[in-house]
């Protein structure tokens, strides 16, 4: 997002973990690192885990990471196809 908040597309595409929601799901990152300038082509975005790097905690104020939620109610295989075709562009 906007304050980089997000670390890939591919986690763009996921929802944001709300108070209820199960513990099985697949959510954006809450924290992750930055810093890293490999790029991962497989979620199209910078590698974000693996190494020490500055940890991106969205818990903090102006860090959130809520909003924009086109695509977050596809399924994995439309979200995996919309970002394939995004890779594309």
């Amino acid at each position: 997002l906007h304050n980089g908040s997000v670390p890939t597309l591919y986690d763009l595409l996921l929802p944001k973990k709300r108070k209820g929601d199960p513990d099985n799901g697949e959510y954006r990152p809450d924290k992750f690192q930055v810093g890293s300038r490999e790029f991962d082509p497989a979620k199209v975005g910078l590698r974000s885990s693996g190494y020490t790097g500055f940890t991106f905690d969205t818990s903090h104020r102006a860090n959130h990471n809520v909003g924009h939620h086109y695509g977050t109610g596809l399924d994995e295989e439309k979200q995996l196809d919309l970002l394939e075709y995004l890779k594309s562009l």
